[in-house]
């Protein structure tokens, strides 16, 4: 079986896309592995989907989640 330029490409593709939600979605694992409570988890895990394209947005979820 031979797989082709575009299989390849179609993999990358998913493989980013799976890596860029891991990486986007870190705060709220932390979060979880924090012990926060429900309100502060959700709050963080939006936060993060909704700011988590900017960097900015991202690092303030980040500490949000990791801050005791």
């Amino acid at each position: 079986m031979q797989i082709d330029a575009e299989t390849i490409l179609i993999i990358k593709y998913v493989a980013a896309t799976v890596l860029l939600v891991a990486i986007i979605m870190a705060p709220a694992y932390l979060a979880a592995q924090n012990k926060k409570g429900k309100i502060d988890a959700m709050r963080i895990r939006v936060a993060s989907w909704v700011f988590g394209w900017t960097v900015i947005g991202w690092l303030l979820a980040l500490f949000w989640a990791i801050k005791k």
